[in-house]
Order: structure tokens, then sequence, then C-alpha cells
């Protein structure tokens, strides 16, 4: 399906296209200029132009139409046609012109020439900009960045370059892994051993789209209570197969610098060993406590391996050594 650049470019095929825009609107994806016969610096305006659509989302200019500049919040309208005398020279100075005065190159301009029927060689310049990826594109006449925003090319703010660039702060997610002790498992009401996990944010940028998922082992498993005990997780519980584990956050769950976020709570079940470890010296009354005995469970050691990730950030693995453990509890627990 084309995108709103490529469609428009494809319609504007002869003057009777051309001629309908008057009365119109510009737009983020449509711009137009007149070329003047006394302008001694169309570089100027036109790598403004090409500079705004390439560091937006692309589009279409036109050569030959009038659309005054109105105050500002109020959109340009298209008010008259000015076709150009020679669209084969305006076209070959436009390609000129690009080249020489927006840096990096714009990869991709499609110039069309459309005669108006008047005169020989008049007519209009219809230009095709693409989106360009990576690092914007500046204006090698003023050396300014340009993005077209609505019906109006502005000069880029300076977080907008940084962005592009990819030279703002990034963010760096370090897992959050504490042992919260034991406690019954709602169904069995055997004790379990539960671990919180989380995400923390130790680098200078926001997280956007933070993530974190692992793989069920060795009887570790998520706490269907969620972090709050209501069934709630700090962030969404993905669908998945297998033994996959996956909490992915959307685009309103962001991580700010120096922030943490509790995700769930993950539960391992033990082994009922009965009396087995209980030293009757050291607890001489755990045996016949309230008239009846006590038993150890047991917890062996293993390993919980993840891997975290978010916007801007390299997909990170990371493992938590879980050490054995027991505890000692009535046997009627």
């Amino acid at each position: 399906m084309l995108g709103r650049a490529e469609q428009l470019f494809a319609e504007l095929i002869d003057s009777s296209a051309i001629l309908a825009l008057i009365n119109q609107h510009e737009d983020a994806y449509l711009d137009c200029k007149e070329w003047h016969p006394r302008d001694t610096s169309p570089e100027k305006w036109l790598a403004k132009a090409i500079c705004g659509l390439t560091n937006a989302e692309g589009g279409v200019l036109v050569i030959g139409l009038k659309a005054p500049s109105k105050p500002k919040d109020d959109p340009d309208i298209i008010e008259s046609a000015a076709p150009v005398a020679d669209t084969r020279l305006i076209k070959s100075r436009v390609l000129d012109l690009i080249g020489k005065n927006v840096e990096p190159g714009v990869l991709g301009i499609d110039v069309r020439e459309i005669p108006d029927g008047v005169s020989d060689g008049s007519g209009f310049v219809v230009v095709f900009v693409h989106a360009s990826e990576g690092s914007p594109r500046r204006s090698r006449v003023d050396w300014k960045f340009y993005q077209r925003i609505g019906s109006i090319t502005l000069p880029m703010e300076y977080f907008q370059i940084e962005e592009r660039f990819g030279v703002r702060p990034h963010p760096r997610l370090e897992l959050l892994w504490e042992q919260k002790g034991y406690q019954a498992n709602t169904f069995t009401r055997f004790p379990a051993r539960q671990f919180v996990i989380g995400i923390r944010n130790v680098g200078a940028g926001i997280a956007k789209f933070p993530s974190i998922w692992f793989a069920r082992s060795d009887g570790l498993g998520v706490k269907f209570g969620g972090i709050d005990g209501t069934g709630g997780f700090g962030l969404g519980l993905a669908p998945t197969e297998g033994e996959l584990v996956a909490f992915r956050g959307g685009v309103n769950d962001v991580i700010y610098p120096d922030q943490t976020l509790k995700i769930a709570i993950l539960v391992q079940q033990g082994e009922n060993v009965g009396i087995e470890g209980i030293s009757v010296a050291e607890y001489p009354m755990l045996l016949q406590r309230n008239g009846g005995t006590h038993h150890r469970w047991v917890f062996k050691a293993t390993v919980f391996e993840c891997h975290i990730s978010c916007e801007g950030m390299e997909t990170k693995r990371v493992k938590e050594m879980i050490p054995d453990g027991s505890v000692i509890v009535p046997s009627n627990y």
C-alpha cells in the first residue's frame, strides 16, 4: 500500500491534477513554490524545502503554484498557478541545486515535468522526496536542519537533531532481584520460596518499550497473584508458547533514569524431607511444639537467566545464581 507521499506523487501526472490543488491547503506532504525568474538564490528555499520533507515523512514539492505564507498556525492555501517558462531547464537546476546544497545527499529524488499546454516548454515541475533514515539532512546554504511539520517547514529543535543522530542519552537496564522469603503456596499450602523481579534504569536516557523474558526452569514460576497481590504485573504478560515467559511494555510503559519497576514475583517449590536435618539439640522444642511435629523443606540451588531490552539498548542477558535453602515449618503448615 502506497504511503501518502507516494500516492500524491502518483496522482500528479498532468496539468489538470496540478490545477485541482488550487484552493486546497498545503500539508505535511505537500509544499508548493513559485520559481521567480529574478530570484538569484533559489537554492536557499529549495534546500530548506527538500530538507524539511526528507527529515519528516517525505513528500512532494510542486514548483509552479502560488501559496503565500499565512500567519502562524494558519495553513497556507494554494491560490493560483504560476507555471515556469522552461520545465526542462528548471528540472535540471533543481537536481543540480539539491545535489550541491543538501547534505548528506537524499537518495531517490524523482523529478517530473508536467506541461501546461499554454506554450512550448512551460508547465510545472513536481519533485518527489523520500523520507531519509539515519542522520538528518541539512541545508548547506545556511547550515540549518529543517523539518516539515503540518503545512510549514521549521528549523529542527536541538533534541530532534540529537535523536536523529542517535547521540541522546541512552537507557541502561539492569535486573532487580530480591528474595522475598517463604510463603505458603495459595493452592497447595506448602511453603514456597519467593523472589521479586524487576528492571532498574541506571542509564541517563528514558527506557521505552521495556521488556524481560525468560524460560521456566527448575521449578521457578510466576505467581498468579501478581506483584500487587490482585493479579497485576509491572508490565504486560505477553502470550507465549512453550516454556517462555515474557513481560513486554507498550507505548505508555517507560522507565525513567534512576527509576525501578517491580514486575512480578517468582516462586520456587521445595521438597519436604521430614525431620531430616532438624537438630533436636539446637531446636529442642521444634519436634513437639503444639503437639505436632515440624518438617524441613529444602529448595535446591538453581540459576535464573533472563533477557532484558528496551528501545535504544541492545538486548542484555542476565544470570542470577540462587543458592540452596531450607525452611522449617509445622507439618500441618
